[in-house]
């Protein structure tokens, strides 16, 4: 049987520019399938369903944000929240 879950140490990794496409363009055109009312040809799952799997995605989608950001030693990563002590966000000058 096949384990469902697996350390984070076992996930090969493959999440390069082309996942993040290939992601992206997956919620690209379900949302094309929603904005023009043809959910029941786009996937077999009731919208409630939709609704709650995205939710999920979207809640780990932030937290694996605030993830990265937060263990970053790049300081290169914008997050778009002022940053305290930078001088580019001094508004008094």
């Amino acid at each position: 049987m096949m384990e469902l879950f697996q350390p984070y140490q076992q996930i090969q990794a493959g999440y390069d520019a082309q996942w993040f496409e290939a992601l992206f363009e997956a919620v690209d055109r379900l949302h094309d399938a929603a904005s023009h009312g043809r959910l029941t040809c786009a996937s077999p799952l009731e919208p409630e369903d939709m609704v709650g799997w995205l939710q999920d995605i979207i809640y780990t989608a932030q937290e694996t944000i605030s993830e990265i950001q937060a263990n970053s030693l790049d300081a290169s990563i914008d997050t778009g929240l002022l940053r305290l002590g930078s001088e580019a966000n001094d508004v008094s000058a």
